[in-house]
């Protein structure tokens, strides 16, 4: 029997090897300046860019819940009724926003970087950004019919123990890709 983490490495693998990685800098790209030329000013750049990463992590914590009940009961998911918890939850993360901006602001000041603030939160964007895609990428997989033998071997783990290697590796990956972006440049 293999591993949670092999087995994980391996969907993995697979979903990011059909991946255009150039394709998903310029999605990036082009969100980045279409934030930047909403805003007139900095401070509101620096707004409009904390509240995406809000509602990608956000975003991103709720598939993670949806992922947890199928995995517990050995379910592949249903892609429209996954679009439509997924659809119920940006809205009540849509309406929680201003409780959860302050949480995240707060945050981000706490930690130490090099970078100036619009330069850190540029690199969270991309990152949540990329981690969100990922995450979408893993639950169409995981509920494609021709995929169910890759994904058996997660049913064989505790839900909890798969949700954070699943988690893991979607950071992992979303950072390598970004890695490499800022060492193309």
């Amino acid at each position: 029997m293999e591993s949670l983490t092999q087995s994980v490495a391996t969907i993995y693998k697979k979903l990011v090897i059909h991946l255009d990685k150039d394709e998903l800098r310029e999605e990036v790209n082009n969100q980045l300046l279409q934030t930047m030329k909403s805003s007139s000013i900095e401070e509101e750049y620096t707004k409009h860019l904390v509240r995406a990463i809000v509602f990608h992590v956000e975003t991103t914590k709720a598939l993670h819940g949806i992922l947890q009940p199928l995995l517990l009961n050995e379910k592949y998911p249903n892609l429209d009724g996954v679009s439509q918890l997924l659809n119920r939850a940006q809205v009540r993360i849509e309406n929680e926003m201003d409780e959860l901006i302050p949480l995240y602001h707060e945050k981000i000041e706490s930690e130490e970087s090099n970078n100036d603030l619009v330069t850190q939160l540029e690199i969270y964007f991309t990152t949540t950004f990329t981690e969100l895609q990922l995450t979408y990428r893993f639950v169409d997989a995981f509920g494609t019919e021709s995929n169910k033998e890759l994904f058996q071997p997660l049913f064989d783990f505790p839900a909890e123990e798969v949700g954070e290697t699943i988690l893991k590796y979607t950071r992992t990956y979303a950072s390598l890709i970004f890695e490499k972006t800022l060492n193309q440049k």
